[in-house]
């Protein structure tokens, strides 16, 4: 759990916002672009999944990041390309760019839609990203898109919850919470499966903040019992520091930090106070906020094999 808060500050937004607006709380896609794609320079991929992520959050849905279960990927076709008679000269593409949503775990795709876009530049590579450039996050057609795919996500886990518990729960039996809570915390609030797992989510997170604790501080107090100097106190201060505060072993945890700080004090180690501060609890923050962040993180973490085999 080497990201636990990775992007909490970014869930803990996006969740607030989704609670004030019931239509589609919770519903996460990723971006994708295959290695194999074509007609794609890698110079333009970064370009194309951001317009990819703009696309997600312009239309109401939460980035899932890599490993996410739900993806939006796109094919181009380079449907013309002509040298325009221009001192200098310059190059003039018109992309067609379809964007499928769907299921990558599963290979089931749910949408799919097509839009036609043109660049002018003056190499072929600035051509291209000038009309990558031109896809809108907003575009009506892309928006029906996204539409239509929160709709089957949300039917996805009214239909299979019993499953994606099943799932969960095996993965727990393992210790593999952070797995477990990847499942758990990517099902919708306004599913009718999100009363059947939330009580779940918060004991799973429980059990994952515990064990993440009790390998933590083994491993802090390890770097401290081996050399009590500066840069041992620091590496267990960073260790420590991203603990949660609701884990049970907490209070071992404060004691060793208090040792550590109380040792470079003495030993006059740094003519100020020492630089790394424990977590605090946030009472503002619910559970499923949190195991969200350990999901995210998890899923962040992961190299996906996707099933895209049959969406173009």
């Amino acid at each position: 759990m080497k990201n636990l808060l990775f992007s909490f500050m970014f869930l803990c937004s996006l969740v607030l916002t989704a609670q004030s607006n019931v239509n589609y709380d919770g519903i996460f896609l990723g971006s994708y672009i295959p290695n194999q794609i074509e007609s794609v320079p890698a110079y333009a991929e970064n370009m194309l999944t951001n317009k990819l992520n703009q696309i997600i959050t312009a239309n109401g849905i939460g980035q899932g990041g890599y490993g996410s279960q739900f993806i939006i990927t796109p094919k181009i076709i380079v449907l013309s390309k002509d040298v325009m008679p221009t001192a200098p000269p310059t190059i003039a593409l018109n992309l067609e760019v379809t964007m499928y949503v769907g299921d990558g775990f599963e290979g089931t795709l749910f949408s799919s839609e097509s839009i036609q876009v043109k660049g002018v530049g003056t190499n072929e590579n600035k051509a291209f990203m000038a009309a990558v450039n031109q896809i809108k996050p907003k575009n009506p057609v892309l928006q029906q898109l996204v539409s239509r795919s929160k709709e089957r996500i949300i039917d996805y886990y009214n239909t299979n919850c019993n499953l994606v518990i099943a799932k969960a729960d095996a993965l727990a039996s393992q210790n593999n919470y952070e797995a477990a809570l990847g499942l758990l915390s990517g099902v919708p609030v306004v599913s009718n499966c999100f009363n059947d797992v939330k009580n779940k989510i918060n004991a799973v997170y429980i059990k994952a903040i515990n064990l993440d604790c009790k390998r933590k501080l083994n491993e802090a107090s390890s770097i401290w019992a081996a050399n009590q100097d500066l840069d041992a106190a620091n590496e267990a201060g960073a260790i420590l520091s991203s603990i949660q505060p609701e884990a049970s072993c907490f209070n071992e945890v404060k004691v060793l930090y208090q040792n550590i700080a109380e040792r470079i004090k003495a030993k006059e180690l740094l003519d100020r106070d020492w630089i790394y501060k424990l977590k605090e609890l946030d009472v503002e923050r619910s559970s499923i906020q949190a195991a969200r962040d350990v999901g995210v993180a998890y899923g962040l973490n992961q190299q996906p094999t996707y099933n895209i085999r049959g969406w173009y």
